[in-house]
């Protein structure tokens, strides 16, 4: 194609039908004159990079001004050598920058057009954003998927669930790209998750930064969704405010996702996050729950591992406490009961109360176990008319042991003379945790029975009373408090390790 003097518009006719086709399939021609240094841009290279059509020649230093800054010495370089020597070459590059979206090019020069018309060099360019996306994609899930296999081999060999975490973290920091990544683990009292391992974060907060379970944070978001969590820019997100630790650390975009734990109780929260807006896609996100179960796999081995060795040191221990506690019910069951046969069933409900308890918590290794476990196992055939509200809070097992016998108790007494004796009553049964103070938590449990009880359960003075009071107060130094003006409400309140 002849190089002329003013612009690609005085081509002839032959030249200008190949310039229109090439115009039609955004393919862009350029020409690099001497003068001046002067770019000559068809229709087509003008509107590639932004450029006004009434203005086909331009000078190259306004040319350059059109790239990307980040890429806009590269092309200058090249440009630059292109006039010099006039050696062919290709290189690709973005345009606009800042507020403006930017587009991958590609130029290719074929080098020396004809002397003769002044020109240094010539060749073409074409848009190839959607190929530069789709490369990037691809080399971002080979990244992703040997991140993954790296992290299993990994989690296989390895027993120390620390180590896990803390490699987990940082191979997300890497095929993610991101400066900051965080595994958060949920603690027992429910009400707050602990920095477990993490990277990017301000020195001394790994181990030992809390953030909230409230919808107002992300990770709180994450666990009542019960769902994976794409933040697309904190500024603007209306779902949550975002705890104070993203909002230090500049976060602008991420994901986190849930780390699932034993049973239907979360281990606790994956996050990675960007200090610049990101997009974050499905694959991203099986990405991101692939390394979550990893970690919750390595998180139950580690948990089973505990559990057994803490199961054969206490199996001794508790058998010798069972066969006293078995006694004593039986004493005092049957010493207090003229009725035989109401002391054998009495007895026979104790024992099976007492059974449920200990199988239960021997199943989770004697370790600390989920209160709403006890509380599902103890009243399952009242399942339906017991309003049950409180965190998913873990207490030690030997408490969790006593509180499945003062509940059944509870509701023994219920089903004889309060509101579940008959067919449509209900009890609400509550509980919380209070803040640590002095190395101990309060945890507080209230029954509240709307229909009036028996009197010797309010005076203190059946076996019922006498259990509840030997376990509470006698063994973990707490106190019981009994309403009964208006009904039966049962609150007892006992100090337990923070």
């Amino acid at each position: 194609m002849a190089v002329v003097e003013s612009s690609f518009r005085a081509l002839p006719d032959t030249d200008r039908r190949l310039l229109d086709a090439a115009d039609r399939t955004d393919i862009g021609l350029w020409v690099l004159e001497k003068r001046g240094p002067t770019l000559n841009l068809s229709e087509a290279a003008l509107n590639l990079h932004g450029l006004p059509s009434a203005a086909p020649r331009i000078a190259l230093k306004s040319f350059c001004a059109a790239i990307h800054s980040d890429d806009r010495d590269a092309v200058e370089t090249a440009l630059g050598n292109g006039l010099r020597s006039g050696t062919p070459f290709s290189l690709r590059y973005r345009t606009g920058g800042g507020d403006t979206p930017s587009e991958w090019v590609e130029l290719t020069s074929a080098g020396h057009p004809d002397e003769s018309a002044g020109a240094a060099c010539h060749g073409s360019c074409r848009r190839i954003t959607d190929r530069v996306r789709t490369e990037g994609d691809l080399r971002r899930r080979i990244a992703q998927h040997k991140g993954v296999e790296e992290l299993g081999t990994f989690a296989l060999r390895q027993d120390d669930l620390q180590e896990v975490m803390d490699r987990a973290v940082a191979i997300a920091a890497d095929i993610f790209d991101v400066p900051l990544t965080k595994i958060l683990q949920f603690e027992g009292a429910a009400d707050a998750l602990t920095l477990k391992a993490g990277v990017g974060w301000a020195e001394g907060l790994v181990g030992k930064a809390r953030v909230g379970v409230e919808m107002e944070s992300q990770a709180g978001y994450t666990l009542a969704s019960d769902h994976p969590i794409i933040v697309d820019d904190l500024r603007t997100e209306t779902r949550f405010d975002g705890p104070p630790l993203l909002h230090e650390h500049g976060v602008r975009s991420g994901m986190s996702v849930i780390i699932a734990g034993v049973g239907t109780r979360p281990f606790g929260v994956f996050g990675i996050h960007a200090t610049d807006v990101r997009v974050f896609d499905e694959l991203d996100v099986e990405t991101l729950t692939a390394l979550a179960n990893i970690v919750a796999n390595s998180a139950r081995q580690a948990e089973a591992r505990a559990q057994n060795r803490l199961l054969m040191s206490e199996m001794a221990h508790r058998a010798g406490n069972l066969l006293q506690l078995v006694s004593a019910i039986a004493n005092q069951t049957f010493g207090a009961m003229a009725d035989p046969k109401s002391a054998q069933e009495a007895f026979r409900e104790r024992l099976a109360a007492l059974s449920r308890a200990n199988d239960l918590i021997t199943r989770s290794g004697w370790s600390p176990t989920r209160l709403r476990d006890i509380v599902d196992q103890t009243l399952q055939t009242f399942s339906s008319r017991v309003e049950v509200s409180g965190r998913d809070i873990l207490l030690p097992p030997e408490l969790c042991f006593d509180m499945g016998l003062v509940l059944h108790e509870l509701a023994t007494n219920s089903a004889k003379y309060g509101a579940l004796a008959g067919e449509t009553g209900t009890v609400e049964l509550r509980w919380s945790l209070g803040q640590p103070k002095d190395g101990k938590r309060a945890f507080m449990l209230e029954w509240r029975d709307g229909h009036p009880s028996d009197s010797s359960q309010g005076t203190g003075r059946g076996f019922g009373s006498r259990l509840k009071r030997a376990l509470i107060e006698q063994k973990w130094g707490g106190a019981i408090t009994v309403e009964t003006g208006r009904g039966y409400t049962f609150r007892c309140e006992i100090p337990v390790p923070a």
